[in-house]
């Protein structure tokens, strides 16, 4: 894990990673009424904090920058090795575009990473009168892939993509 100067590390369900403040966050089954209070702050994250509120152990992961709105959500879906990551990156974009109103894909693409590579889309949802845009990397852990799901306000996100990106790089898996 590269350490990044000022980053604080927020620990998940088997996942470690840092961000810069303000975010802040972690393990949604150890922190979950408290994550839900914080996503309720933000208008268009109510749904996400009454999912962790039903179900904290759908999210390995949550971080949310009140001050921007901007979310970081890493989920895990047991996939098998037989299925290619281009492939995984289809199927997640035509899932994600199936159930999610209001969603369209923007990029993909898959890229080096570490010792194999990572699957990368950037999704836009509007909702009334709110555009975000979500940026998803994918990796494969084994016979699962971790999907790191970094979202902000659509006007926000050109500054944001880079502490995103920096922020993958300091993925750590753990036990």
């Amino acid at each position: 894990m590269i350490s990044i100067p000022g980053w604080g590390i927020l620990s998940g369900d088997r996942i470690k990673l840092m961000l810069p403040p303000p975010y802040e966050g972690g393990n949604p089954v150890v922190l979950g009424e408290e994550l839900a209070d914080l996503l309720d702050e933000v208008p268009e994250y109510a749904s996400i904090a009454q999912a962790i509120r039903d179900d904290p152990t759908g999210y390995r992961l949550l971080a949310i920058d009140r001050e921007k709105g901007s979310i970081v959500a890493v989920t895990a879906r047991d996939v098998p090795a037989s299925v290619s990551m281009p492939e995984y990156v289809d199927k997640f974009i035509a899932a994600v575009v199936e159930e999610a109103p209001g969603a369209a894909l923007i990029q993909k693409g898959v890229v080096p990473f570490r010792d194999g590579e990572a699957g990368w889309m950037l999704f836009e949802f509007t909702l009334e009168d709110v555009v975000s845009w979500q940026l998803t990397y994918a990796l494969r852990q084994g016979d699962q892939v971790w999907n790191l799901n970094y979202g902000a306000a659509r006007e926000d996100y050109p500054l944001l993509q880079p502490i995103f990106d920096q922020s993958l790089q300091t993925v750590q898996f753990t036990p």
